[in-house]
């Protein structure tokens, strides 16, 4: 029997996200978001204490054999953020690191980021919110295990300290273990500005300690979201319609139910689920069904139609001027070129998924999210039910880079959960995964330089075409006219440039568009330091030497630029055939440059010899961690230079796997060399998403001294290049 989709009673995609944004607005970045309204109807602060563990504040408990429980608000995807931030309170409160496990958070306003209060993993900003918040709670809790350690050896707290999971009298040599003191010491009124430890009484922090996520990911027993399995559940494979706002129309659940396994056929926002006690049997079944889908009214969207909505923002008018820059002198010249970035997928190894449990209750979700407080509000909202009747299980993540702050593949699985009234694992299909993509926006770059009678570069006139990265991520930061992520690198830069001109045009295309590692500074950097190599080279001035009269007066920066260059021995000839190429930048509150030295086969074959990086984050929290963020964020930006692409034709995405989607190999992985330089400031900048930044222009930049071919558009598939 055929089947109409009950459309009127379900939630399609934009009623989706339009809830999602009414919920609470999602992730502020760099802007603020007040506490939500409905704090009462949150998970409790406090972590709940297993037997025998006292909780000394919501992010440490401490159980009588001195285990130490720390818990971690942010989601680990490779990034080693489940380390480094215990590891950040274990220094301060003087915890024996071997004693120490961890827990992730729940969906709880005390888990938000302090900064933008809001419960979420991106931008960069883990180690930029939590840094002072996770030492002030190792700080408070050992000054009241000195103070109950005191009372009990009736000596004055100040001349205790703790250390190594004890609270110790050196005038005594007397001790007492973490352990003995923390029932007495949770009865201890919380210090209000409990001392932090100076620099050089760090242990932990600014050595590399082993990751905590490591060993079960080698003995396998890590649990990611595909690898949670709940008593009595079944596996839903899911397909929605494959063009950009349309819908189904029609379905024959009668061509499936028979089929060995199968449960049940239930229609999600704009597509269908099949159910099944396995995941093969569902996605078999899937294909099998016969769905017919409404295309809705972006049938026609291709490629050229959409950029030709950016070449046409760019010629008009009614700008959004950010900084209007300062009164030319007389005699100045004009350089202008236009530099492009192509629209991505998040392309995450682990493909969405996601497993739900509706009951009397409430709701149980086990998901690998980025997003778990707009997760918990979204579902909430779908369902009905209260805040606190959702509860968000966060698992380790198989990638994120951003798309997992989205709650779709939540959502659904607790519609088809309630619909079989049973525990259900939905998994995307990875043809599903690529082409129901939140997308990183194109984006488009008219550079104009000025360039005074004296030969010195006098303004840089920078205008952008782009569409919101935040829309669904964090709404309330989004006006008509501007999305502040869009403009990422160029509101401030370092180079001494006399008259600094930004203008930015938010446009609306018919895909959708949402955050991807790097946000903005991905594509505006690409543009800009290809633009400063451009100029060198105008100027004829060695790119290096360019870039440190420009940052002449910043010594902190020219210190990255130059311990780049000196690593890769710019200055000495490269090897016969070699080319390099070199960029800087800030981001993320850290400094880098990178020099790729390469060279090209006649046939646009392109050979990466090797890749010095130098890393400037403020604070080296973990050497290794900080190192590996580098290599891993070098290794995806690479893909993202050479071959990475999403185009249209039709209303629906061209490319489904990674056959059309490419990214780099392991025999196409250079070797990359990254240098650590200690910046000296008060507070670390991030790590986990500058690594792309400056590869990108710096393997344009090698490309053109190898060629003398100017590439202002990427990938560089597309003009022709491979990899050797």
């Amino acid at each position: 029997m055929a089947t109409d989709s009950p459309r009127g009673s379900m939630l399609n995609r934009r009623a989706l996200l339009q809830a999602s944004l009414l919920a609470g607005g999602g992730l502020a970045l760099h802007a603020y978001l007040p506490a939500l309204e409905a704090d009462a109807e949150a998970a409790p602060a406090a972590p709940a204490a297993a037997t025998g563990a006292v909780a000394l504040n919501a992010w440490l408990r401490i159980a009588a054999d001195d285990q130490v429980t720390i818990v971690v608000s942010q989601a680990e995807m490779g990034q080693g953020i489940s380390t480094t931030l215990p590891v950040v309170l274990a220094e301060e409160l003087g915890a024996d690191w071997s004693r120490v496990q961890i827990e992730s958070s729940p969906a709880a306003v005390a888990y938000q980021n302090p900064h933008a209060h809001w419960q979420y993993t991106g931008n960069s900003e883990s180690t930029i919110g939590f840094f002072e918040l996770m030492r002030t709670m190792g700080a408070s809790a050992r000054e009241m295990l000195i103070a109950a350690g005191a009372t009990r050896l009736g000596v004055k707290p100040a001349t205790c300290r703790a250390e190594n999971g004890h609270v110790v009298h050196p005038p005594t040599g007397r001790s007492l273990r973490f352990g003995e003191l923390a029932a007495a010491a949770a009865k201890l009124p919380a210090p209000a500005r409990p001392a932090l430890k100076p620099r050089t009484e760090w242990r932990l922090l600014g050595t590399s300690v082993p990751r905590i996520d490591n060993p079960a990911k080698v003995d396998g027993t890590a649990i990611y979201g595909l690898d949670v399995t709940v008593p009595g559940m079944v596996y839903a494979a899911v397909k929605t319609c494959p063009t950009f706002g349309g819908k189904v129309t029609r379905f024959d659940a009668a061509q499936v139910t028979g089929r060995p396994g199968v449960i049940a056929v239930v229609p999600i926002p704009d597509g269908v689920a099949v159910v099944a006690k396995g995941y093969w049997q569902a996605k078999t079944a899937l294909d099998a069904l016969d769905v017919t889908f409404d295309d809705g009214p972006n049938a026609d969207v291709h490629t050229e139609g959409v950029l030709q909505i950016y070449r046409d923002a760019m010629a008009g008018d009614s700008w959004n001027v950010t900084h209007p820059g300062k009164p030319l002198p007389a005699g100045t010249t004009a350089i202008t070129a236009e530099y492009r970035s192509q629209f991505l997928a998040h392309a995450t190894m682990e493909p969405m998924n996601c497993t739900a449990q509706v009951g009397a209750d409430g709701c149980d979700v086990w998901a690998p999210t980025q997003g778990q407080e707009l997760t918990q509000i979204t579902v909430a909202k779908v369902l009905g039910l209260a805040r606190d009747q959702v509860r968000v299980h966060r698992t380790l993540l198989g990638g994120g880079f951003g798309r997992r702050l989205l709650a779709d593949f939540a959502v659904q699985a607790v519609i088809v959960a309630r619909a079989i009234g049973r525990p259900v694992k939905v998994i995307w299909s990875r043809e599903e995964d690529m082409q129901h993509d939140f997308y990183r926006p194109a984006a488009l770059h008219r550079l104009e330089a000025a360039i005074d009678s004296h030969g010195q570069l006098a303004e840089l006139a920078h205008k952008l075409v782009s569409p919101s990265i935040l829309q669904f991520v964090a709404a309330r930061a989004v006006t008509e006219t501007f999305d502040p992520r869009c403009v990422d690198g160029l509101e401030h830069t370092r180079y001494a440039i006399p008259s600094w001109k930004v203008a930015f045009k938010l446009i609306k295309v018919p895909v959708p568009t949402s955050a991807l590692r790097t946000t903005g500074y991905g594509p505006n950097i690409f543009a800009i330091e290809s633009f400063v190599d451009e100029l060198a080279h105008h100027q004829g001035k060695d790119p290096y030497a360019y870039r440190q009269d420009l940052l002449a007066g910043d010594a902190r920066a020219r210190k990255v630029l130059d311990t780049a260059a000196q690593h890769a021995g710019w200055g000495t000839p490269p090897p016969e055939g070699r080319f390099r190429g070199i960029a800087y930048c800030e981001a993320f509150e850290t400094l880098i440059a990178h020099v790729v030295e390469l060279s090209v086969s006649a046939d646009k074959a392109i050979k990466i010899h090797r890749i010095v990086a130098a890393v400037d984050p403020g604070i080296v929290l973990d050497p290794d961690i900080t190192v590996n963020s580098i290599e891993g964020g070098t290794a995806w930006g690479l893909s993202c230079a050479m071959t990475s692409e999403i185009t249209f034709a039709a209303g629906r995405v061209v490319q489904a796997n990674w056959n059309d989607y490419e990214v780099l190999r392991m025999p196409q992985m250079p070797v990359v060399d990254v240098h650590l330089v200690d910046g000296g400031v008060a507070a670390p900048g991030g790590v986990g998403e500058i690594g792309p930044v400056t590869v990108i222009p710096a393997l344009a930049n090698a490309l053109f001294a190898a060629t003398g071919h100017r590439i202002r558009s990427l990938p560089l598939a597309r003009h022709g290049y491979r990899w050797a």
